[in-house]
C-alpha cells in the first residue's frame, strides 16, 4: 500500500511539475519578451531593446557608422514578433514585402528567453491570370501585394518578363528561369522584389511546386551563418 502511495505521490508531483513548465514555457507575454538584445556579425554590431509598451530602441553600428532607430513591435501567434518599418535590417535578414521585420522568440529549456533569429526570407504570391494549363507554369501572372502592382509573364523557352510599380515607381525587367531538381523552379537576379528592387547577389528567388494556379515564390537570403540572432542580455553577455 505504502509503495502505491510512494507512486502515486511522484506521479502527482510529475504532473504538477509539467504543469508549471508548460505554463512558464509558453508564456511569451511582454514582460518575459522585454529586454536587451545583441546581435554582432564580424564587425556589425546591434543594439535591440524591447520595451512592454510595444515600442523598441536600436542601434546599428558597421563599417564605422552608427545608426539609430525608434519603432515599435507586436506579437505574432506564440512566439512570433514583427517589428515596424524603422527597424533597420542586420546582415542575413529579409524583410517582409512592405519592410516589416520578423523574428522568433526562442527559450532555452523553455524556461528563459535568450535569444530572438530574425526571418531569412519572404513569401511573395501571383496568382494566374490567363487560361494556360494548370500543369504547366508557363503563362502570366499578377501579384496579390496590396498597393504594389505587379505582372509576370513565364515564357516555355525558359525567360520571363516582370513588371512591378511601388511608390507609383514602374520598373520592368526581362531574365531567366530554370527548373532545380526537387521541380521547384528559380529566377535570375533580374527578378524584382515587391519592393521594387532587384535581387541583391546574396539573394534567392524561387518558386514552391509551380503546378497550380499561384506561384509561392520565396524571396530568401543566402546565408552559411543562419539565421541573424539577437542573444538577450542575462546578466553578463
Amino acid at each position: 500500500m505504502k509503495k502505491i502511495i510512494r507512486v502515486a505521490s511522484v506521479f502527482f508531483l510529475l504532473v504538477i511539475c509539467f504543469a508549471v513548465w508548460f505554463m512558464i514555457a509558453s508564456d511569451y507575454g511582454d514582460s518575459v519578451v522585454s529586454g536587451t538584445y545583441r546581435f554582432d556579425h564580424g564587425s556589425e554590431t546591434s543594439i535591440l531593446v524591447l520595451k512592454p509598451d510595444h515600442t523598441f530602441q536600436q542601434t546599428l553600428s558597421r563599417s564605422g557608422s552608427a545608426e539609430h532607430a525608434i519603432g515599435t513591435w507586436l506579437h505574432l501567434g506564440e512566439a512570433g514578433i514583427a517589428f515596424s518599418k524603422e527597424f533597420l535590417a542586420v546582415s542575413g535578414q529579409e524583410l517582409g514585402a512592405d519592410g516589416t521585420a520578423y523574428g522568433e522568440m526562442h527559450k532555452a529549456l523553455g524556461l528563459f528567453p535568450v535569444y530572438l533569429t530574425l526571418s531569412t526570407y519572404d513569401i511573395e504570391w501571383y496568382g494566374r491570370t490567363d487560361p494556360s494549363p494548370a500543369n504547366t507554369v508557363s503563362g502570366a501572372y499578377a501579384g496579390d501585394e496590396e498597393g504594389v502592382p505587379a505582372t509576370l509573364v513565364i515564357k516555355s523557352d525558359h525567360t520571363f518578363e516582370q513588371s512591378v510599380t511601388h511608390a507609383n515607381i514602374a520598373k520592368h525587367a526581362q531574365g531567366g528561369w530554370g527548373v532545380s531538381q526537387n521541380g521547384d523552379i528559380y529566377f535570375s537576379n533580374a527578378f524584382i522584389k515587391t519592393t521594387g528592387e532587384t535581387l541583391r547577389n546574396d539573394e534567392t528567388a524561387s518558386a514552391w511546386d509551380p503546378k497550380g494556379s499561384n506561384l509561392q515564390i520565396q524571396i530568401a537570403v543566402i546565408s552559411t551563418s543562419g539565421a541573424p540572432t539577437f542573444r538577450k542580455k542575462q546578466f553578463l553577455w
